[in-house]
């Protein structure tokens, strides 16, 4: 099979799913961009966590005795949930959530923390909510992406949830810059052309940089992060192991500034999922494998030396930065039935525990502010 057609279905299955094959396609093709698609959903879509300023803490259970057991170290801010994506219709027995129910058994929705009047919002037009980072303005996803519910994305104001913003010309799951200022779309659509869009959150004005991200051999297909600054993007490149069995090995991290000029690359071998990813100082990046017992690997921006390696027992995902010394987690059980957020140390060991609210745990992504 050709490279092209094997990268068109690729692009294919992104936005289909689970759906059939089409008839005549090689199987082992099938099984490759499905493996590819699990490992990358196993543990959701870390592209919606956002680190999200001006926030009342709530929920947050700070581990007490843990820390002076293990040592660890009281972070410099408190996490709390600010936003909850791709949450199933299931009851809500602590009462957490406000607003009018929509939507059928089974559909999903979204929660919007309310820091005016306690609890969360329940906003079901929509399958994904990110905040900007100083939460003034919320990016959200919509529709089932069939030709009678297309995908949408748009900018909703948090003080009046009915006034909306669309977003035209892009409809993926974007990405706040670090002033909050812009968005990062990473446009892959299989009959278009590949690169990315950046788009201002005032005028809605989009510019397009066409680049080829499977060029020169890479066949991985994560989205485009902002780097620290907001000045270059990054994006995760990966090479066929060889053996279909196994998926795709990370090999390196390329920078390109806005231009789409490649900046550097850096070697790798685990992908970079989100800008949140990034110390808060912008020295120091967190990859993770997003594998079961897999530890936090700390390399350096600038060059990709390894400094550190955070061990992380259980189902993990690394979703930010608490500050210079701390990470925050997303921890599954061991049945992937329910979820927490973890603050731990540099060491692995747990500073803080934020329970999610009830109903919930299971939710596609989550956005966070540390305050």
């Amino acid at each position: 099979m050709t490279t092209d057609l094997d990268r068109a279905l690729r692009d294919a299955f992104e936005r289909i799913g689970d759906a059939p094959p089409p008839v005549g396609v090689a199987p082992a093709v099938v099984r490759r961009v499905r493996r590819q698609r699990r490992v990358r959903m196993a543990l959701t879509t870390g592209a919606l966590v956002v680190l999200v300023a001006a926030a009342a803490p709530f929920g947050v259970r700070a581990v007490g005795g843990q820390n002076e057991q293990f040592g660890a170290g009281t972070p410099s801010c408190s996490v709390v949930v600010t936003a909850y994506s791709g949450v199933g219709q299931q009851g809500d027995p602590d009462g957490a959530v406000r607003g009018e129910r929509q939507g059928g058994q089974g559909a999903t929705r979204s929660l919007l923390r309310d820091n005016a009047a306690g609890g969360y919002l329940d906003l079901p037009a929509y399958r994904s909510l990110v905040p900007s980072p100083d939460g003034s303005r919320v990016l959200v996803q919509a529709g089932d992406d069939t030709p009678t519910s297309p995908l949408r994305s748009g900018i909703l104001d948090p003080a009046n949830p009915s006034k909306m913003q669309w977003i035209d010309s892009y409809t993926g799951e974007g990405a706040w810059s670090p002033d909050g200022k812009e968005i990062l779309f990473t446009v892959r659509e299989r009959l278009s052309d590949k690169g990315f869009a950046i788009v201002d959150a005032v005028t809605l004005k989009a510019t397009f940089v066409k680049l080829d991200f499977y060029a020169g051999g890479n066949t991985g297909s994560q989205d485009f992060v902002w780097a620290p600054g907001g000045s270059e993007v990054a994006l995760t490149v990966s090479q066929n192991a060889g053996n279909e069995s196994l998926p795709d090995q990370v090999t390196g991290i390329h920078f390109y500034h806005r231009s789409g000029q490649l900046a550097r690359t850096i070697p790798a071998t685990a992908a970079l999922y989100s800008g949140q990813a990034f110390s808060p100082d912008g020295t120091r990046i967190a990859l993770h494998d997003r594998l079961s017992d897999a530890p936090a690997r700390i390399v350096a921006t600038a060059t990709g030396a390894a400094q550190q390696t955070v061990p992380l027992p259980g189902n993990n995902e690394v979703i930010a930065w608490a500050d210079d010394e701390h990470l925050v987690l997303r921890h599954w059980r061991d049945d992937r039935n329910g979820s927490e957020v973890r603050v731990v140390d540099l060491a692995g060991r747990i500073s803080q525990v934020v329970p999610l609210a009830a109903g919930v745990e299971n939710a596609n992504g989550i956005s966070i502010a540390c305050t």
